[in-house]
């Protein structure tokens, strides 16, 4: 699709248009509009999740509001449903499948989704594309999440009883009263267990029930674990060791599965990439690489989560066509040729599409967001667009200023609480702010005076 185009932050004389503004038209989630969306809503801490926490944000925690919020873009819907199958005992299945997407691309989401769908298969019947989707029965569920897991003192999990290591917890979740006594010895002296003990730890232990394995930061936790010795080894070596066999293990079973999260870059993965990379290879004979968000399909996921009901398809269809007029318009007076204004109606067709399935947002905010400050190690794909939009959408509603669409010409700036979560996304506030202040939104900004002097220039030569 072109790119020589207004896209880029370009807006319409809205009384040219008659367009009304969408703070008008589209109806806010409650919590975007009275902005107390918090930074725990959109960062699932999957530990908190499974333990059930109440601190966890509801949206979070219960599946039911879960999947109220969630929109199953199709890889997280063949995800689910394969998953699900393979808990029920059907062959063929890829059963150890590793998510390892950038920074903040909706690993922790799909976890949470596999954990709360194996849960309660029921609460997946609220998304109509779900309803046929495989039930499994009652499912022994086990979480590992890294970061919470301390790798010297581990967890105190009765009066009695301190699980020691990543085996151990494992076990004492899938049964505490069958599966944990299998690897009771060693997670007393933190050796891994084998093969044959992990087999029996995922069918005798479950008591013949499915097992879904969940781990969360495992590289976060190894790099804790280089520092527990073990006799002549590490822990860290031995939770490797474990790793790969319960890989192993899992992809030969008859109804088990398991997922991990692995990070992305270097920054993310404490600057350890060797560690990140072995990790890695561990799993590489058994394992399937997955993608949850891909192209447009955030756009569902904002609107699912930041406006209170899908916006009105004939309102949205208006204001794509609308707009594609106008654009339309522009590029035929620059096409030369039959042929290029061929291709002008076929990109305005395209455009008129990604209006309409985009609105009220703009898709040149959402193409920014993805193609140029993905580039920036810091933003979160999903939860920092998120995070960012919703700040938008509750400063317009609250203050005014909406437009048609919110693209990149229509952030509220100006706004200290949307600058400040502009440049916290992008890991920039502490370097840009003044900058913003001083020339751009500031009472006596650089830019202002500038304007105003062209302004004068205009005046006195007409």
């Amino acid at each position: 699709m072109r790119t020589d185009t207004p896209l880029d932050g370009w807006r319409f004389d809205m009384t040219t248009l008659t367009l009304r503004p969408w703070s008008d038209l589209v109806p806010l989630h409650p919590d975007v509009e009275e902005g107390k969306l918090t930074e725990a809503v959109f960062a699932i801490d999957l530990g908190a999740i499974a333990s059930g926490d109440p601190n966890t944000p509801i949206v979070n925690r219960d599946p039911d509001a879960f999947f109220r919020a969630t929109y199953l873009t199709t890889d997280l819907a063949r995800l689910l449903s394969e998953v699900l199958a393979a808990l029920s005992g059907q062959s063929g299945l890829d059963r150890v499948l590793k998510l390892r997407t950038p920074f903040g691309g909706g690993k922790s989401h799909t976890l949470a989704s596999l954990l709360h769908a194996a849960r309660k298969r029921s609460a997946l019947n609220l998304i109509p594309e779900a309803a046929g989707f495989p039930d499994p029965g009652p499912v022994a569920t086990a979480v590992f999440d890294g970061e919470k897991f301390d790798a010297l003192q581990g967890k105190r999990v009765s009066p009695e009883v301190t699980v020691r290591t990543m085996w151990g917890w494992i076990a004492w979740q899938i049964d505490p009263e069958n599966a944990f006594p299998l690897v009771a010895d060693h997670d007393r002296d933190r050796v891994a267990p084998g093969g044959d003990v992990i087999r029996s730890m995922l069918t005798e232990g479950a008591s013949g029930r499915p097992v879904l394995i969940l781990l969360d930061e495992v590289l976060k936790y190894m790099e804790r674990a280089s520092a527990v010795p073990v006799l002549e080894s590490t822990l860290q070596r031995q939770a490797k060791d474990f790793f790969q066999n319960l890989t192993v293990e899992v992809a030969g079973s008859a109804k088990a599965a398991l997922a991990y999260s692995l990070t992305w870059s270097s920054r993310e993965s404490l600057g350890n990439v060797a560690l990140l990379e072995e990790i890695d290879k561990l799993a590489a004979r058994v394992d399937q690489q997955r993608e949850p968000v891909s192209g447009d399909e955030i756009l569902p996921i904002l609107q699912r989560r930041l406006l209170a009901r899908a916006p009105d398809p004939q309102t949205a269809a208006e204001v794509a066509e609308a707009f594609q007029d106008k654009i339309a318009s522009l590029w035929r007076a620059q096409a030369e040729g039959l042929a290029e204004r061929r291709h002008v109606d076929e990109d305005a067709n395209l455009l008129r599409e990604r209006l309409k399935a985009a609105y009220p947002f703009h898709p040149a905010l959402i193409d920014l967001m993805q193609e140029r400050w993905t580039a920036v190690e810091a933003f979160q794909r999903t939860r920092g667009a998120l995070r960012f939009l919703a700040s938008c959408l509750h400063a317009l509603k609250k203050n005014g200023g909406a437009q048609a669409l919110l693209g990149p010409g229509d952030i509220p700036i100006k706004d200290a609480e949307v600058r400040l979560k502009l440049l916290k996304e992008l890991g920039a506030q502490n370097d840009y702010d003044p900058v913003i202040v001083a020339d751009i939104v500031g009472p006596n900004a650089r830019a202002r005076r500038i304007d105003d002097r062209l302004a004068a220039c205009r005046i006195m030569c007409i």
